[in-house]
C-alpha cells in the first residue's frame, strides 16, 4: 500500500469515526424558574457542566420548554417559556458552548384571545423539520418555520390540555409524545392525529417535559414531576414501542428541556476532502527539469 493509500485509509476511518461519541447531552430550565443551559450525564442525570444563563446580548434571561439540534446544521434551538410576557413563545437559537439566545421570532400559535402557545418540546425530524407540541389549545402538533419562527398547527388531536408535551421523532420517522400525564403515544405527522400507547408511569408522577433519542437509538424522557419549585426532576428511558418507563436519576430541579448534540457539521466532509487531496497530490508527477 502507498503513503498516500496509507492515509487516505486512515483519514477515512477517521471520518466514519468523528461522530462515534460526539453527542452530549444539553437540559434548559424553566418551568417559572430563570434559563440555566447545563450538560447532563446520561447514565445517571448528574450535571456535568452548568454551562451558564440563557441571556441575549442584552442581559435578558429567557427560560426554555424544548430543545432540539438540526441534524442538518448543528444549530441548537429552543422554545422560549410564557412567564414573562415580552419574551414569550418564541423560538429562538443557543449557542450551546456559552448559553447565548438569539431570537429566531415568534410562533403565533394557539387560541385567539388568549396567552398564545409556546411548544412544550421541539424536535426535528432526518430531513431539517421542525415540530413542536403546543401548550394552549391542547398538545397540538406544529410545524415550525426555522427562520421567521412561525408555527402551523398540522392537525387537532382532539385533546383540550397539554401536559408535558414532550416530542422525539425516531430514526425510523415515527413521532413519539407525552399528550398528557397519561397518554404516551405516536402523532401522525401528516394528519396530527395522537395515537395513545400507554399510559407511561413517571418515576416523580407529573408529566414528561421533554424527550430526545441519543445516538443510540435509545429514548430519553424529562420527568418534570407535580410540583416543580426546588424540586429534583428525574431522567428516564422509555422503550419506545410500549412506553416502559426505566428510572436513570435525579438531576436538576426545574429543567424543562433537553436534547441530544449532533457531530459538528461539515467535520466528516473536511476529512473526505483533506484525504482526498492528499491522494491527488500523491499521485501527481513530477515536473521536468
Amino acid at each position: 500500500m502507498t503513503r498516500a493509500s496509507t492515509l487516505l485509509s486512515g483519514l477515512a476511518v477517521l471520518a466514519v469515526a468523528a461522530p462515534a461519541g460526539a453527542a452530549s447531552l444539553y437540559a434548559a430550565t424553566a418551568a417559572g424558574g430563570p434559563g440555566e443551559l447545563y450538560t447532563l450525564n446520561p447514565a445517571t442525570g448528574a450535571v456535568v457542566q452548568d454551562v451558564g444563563p440563557l441571556n441575549d446580548a442584552n442581559g435578558v434571561n429567557y427560560g426554555i420548554t424544548g430543545l432540539a439540534f438540526n441534524p442538518l446544521t448543528g444549530v441548537l434551538f429552543g422554545s422560549t417559556a410564557n412567564n414573562v410576557a415580552a419574551i414569550q413563545a418564541r423560538l429562538v437559537t443557543i449557542n450551546p458552548a456559552t448559553g447565548r439566545v438569539t431570537v429566531v421570532g415568534q410562533f403565533n400559535a394557539g387560541n385567539a384571545g388568549t396567552t398564545p402557545a409556546t411548544m412544550g418540546d421541539l424536535a426535528f425530524d432526518s430531513a431539517g423539520n421542525l415540530y413542536g407540541v403546543g401548550t394552549v389549545g391542547g398538545p397540538q402538533l406544529y410545524r415550525i418555520d426555522t427562520v421567521t419562527g412561525k408555527a402551523t398547527v398540522v392537525g387537532s388531536t382532539g385533546l383540550t390540555s397539554t401536559e408535558g408535551g414532550a416530542l422525539a421523532v425516531g430514526s425510523d420517522g415515527i413521532f413519539y409524545g407525552n399528550a398528557s400525564s397519561a397518554r404516551y403515544g405516536t402523532y401522525n405527522p401528516t394528519s396530527g392525529a395522537f395515537t395513545t400507547i400507554t399510559n407511561p408511569v413517571e418515576p416523580i408522577g407529573g408529566a414528561f417535559a421533554a424527550f430526545d433519542f441519543d445516538p443510540s437509538g435509545v429514548l430519553y424522557g424529562l420527568d418534570l414531576g407535580p410540583d416543580t419549585a426546588g424540586k429534583a426532576t428525574h431522567l428516564t428511558t422509555i422503550t419506545p414501542a410500549t412506553g416502559a418507563v426505566t428510572d436513570v436519576g435525579a438531576s436538576v430541579a426545574q429543567l424543562d428541556a433537553i436534547a441530544f448534540s449532533v457531530p459538528e457539521p461539515g467535520a466528516v466532509g473536511l476529512l473526505v476532502v483533506a484525504a482526498a487531496s492528499v491522494a491527488v497530490r500523491r499521485r501527481r508527477p513530477a515536473k521536468s527539469r
